[in-house]
């Protein structure tokens, strides 16, 4: 497990308030039955000891319901803070706009860097995607994902050479659709495995592609992985 610090008051303060200035990324899962994530949001504001608000609710999610618990992640360069809360009633922002209230955390927030949060991990399922290379569509895992590249395991030899066009194309688990061509900037093999050939694919998404899904569900997996350091 990574090493994660508990930030005092003051250091959290800090954080949210650089957060707030940088627009930084953050999510909310739901601690309910359906244990939704909340996706690209951003720190609107806050009242240190009391409540904590965020923006960019989109117009097709519901509204969760006051009083349940949620864990709160917040990407912010290298760091990864994540910390427990319960929402209060939202707060109406101008025309159809929607804030998130969130109680003040009465537990200590935590900080990861964000290379130990890893997306696909080991203790992770492994995405299925199809990859097109060379006029071949192949089954392959993800087995490491960032916003800028995927980290592919095939289960056969391949030789491939870099700089080499690849197409992505990936069900993630919401149901949304992930397509993106890539080129090989790393290949390596390991004899012995299962999936022998490992691929690093830096993403080139189109003008037109859509990375609202795999903004998503790099916000699921990070929060799924941080809170599993909260049980560690």
């Amino acid at each position: 497990m990574g090493h994660a610090s508990h930030l005092s008051a003051p250091v959290l303060e800090q954080f949210l308030h650089q957060a707030r200035l940088t627009r930084a990324v953050a999510s909310l899962r739901l601690q309910d039955a359906n244990a939704r994530l909340l996706g690209d949001l951003r720190i609107h504001g806050f009242r240190a000891g009391s409540t904590l608000e965020l923006s960019g609710l989109h117009v097709r999610d519901s509204v969760p319901a006051d009083g349940t618990a949620v864990t709160l992640t917040i990407l912010l360069g290298d760091e990864v803070l994540t910390l427990e809360s319960l929402l209060l009633s939202p707060v109406h922002d101008g025309p159809g706009g929607t804030l998130l209230r969130l109680d003040w955390p009465h537990e200590s927030a935590r900080l990861h860097h964000r290379r130990d949060v890893r997306v696909a991990g080991p203790d992770q399922t492994p995405l299925k995607v199809r990859v097109g290379l060379g006029g071949r569509q192949l089954e392959a895992l993800l087995v490491n994902l960032t916003e800028t590249g995927v980290g592919l395991a095939l289960n056969e030899p391949l030789m491939v050479d870099l700089h080499a066009q690849v197409d992505i194309d990936a069900e993630l688990p919401d149901g949304a659709v992930l397509r993106c061509p890539g080129e090989v900037l790393h290949l390596t093999y390991l004899q012995g495995q299962d999936y022998p050939t490992r691929l690093g694919v830096v993403l080139h998404p189109r003008p037109d592609t859509d990375l609202e899904p795999i903004h998503r569900f790099i916000q699921a997996r990070r929060t799924d992985r941080s809170q599993s350091f909260r049980r560690g």
